[in-house]
């Protein structure tokens, strides 16, 4: 991983704007010419968020991933180009912080149920275990009626910790497109499962 020299890369946003009209082309060595200059600042925009070295080369990747996938999106209304990379940087490392947050928040809600309820409990008896077992039938029956692009959004996102713009770039969609899907699943169980 290359380390940004003390007085920083050097902006040449002629050069720049002309590597990411390569890139959109899929020259490589465009490619290789704004990784070589950038690298070392994107990973410190990056970093500056997560505070974390190996999350930060993980989303480093990421986003270089993401350079060579949109580069034909940038357009100089959008800004000098060394500014559209920054921005791509900081964006994809608050979607891993949100991600990571929710996660922590979901692991952490998991462990206090299972402290309160562990397994091998006889804690739930009786029509409570009833009801819950209704519920879990009903919540079931609720998600096989969502369609699969539906429940795989949902999945993404509440199961696996994705954001829906990280949801929407691994399933190839646009981001309006995922946000629907999900918005419309969510209304499909909440009308079809009564959990009062």
């Amino acid at each position: 991983m290359k380390t940004p020299s003390p007085t920083g890369p050097i902006y040449d946003d002629e050069a720049d704007a002309k590597n990411l009209n390569g890139i959109a082309n899929g020259d490589r060595q465009c490619f290789r010419a704004l990784h070589d200059r950038y690298d070392g600042l994107l990973f410190t925009t990056i970093n500056h968020v997560l505070n974390d070295r190996n999350d930060s080369e993980e989303v480093l990747q990421e986003v270089l991933h993401s350079m060579w996938q949109k580069a034909h999106l940038y357009t100089p209304e959008r800004g000098r180009p060394v500014t559209w990379l920054s921005s791509l940087a900081r964006n994809r490392a608050i979607d891993r912080l949100r991600a990571k947050k929710r996660q922590a928040k979901l692991k952490k809600a998991y462990a206090g149920e299972m402290e309160a309820n562990p397994r091998g409990s006889t804690g739930v008896r009786g029509s409570e275990a009833a009801q819950r077992r209704d519920t879990c039938r009903a919540i079931r029956s609720a998600v096989l009626e969502l369609t699969d692009l539906q429940r795989e959004a949902i999945e993404k996102v509440y199961f696996e910790g994705l954001t829906q713009k990280e949801t929407a770039n691994q399933l190839g969609e646009p981001l309006g497109t995922v946000k629907a899907r999900i918005r419309r699943g969510l209304a499909s169980l909440r009308d079809n499962v009564d959990l009062a």
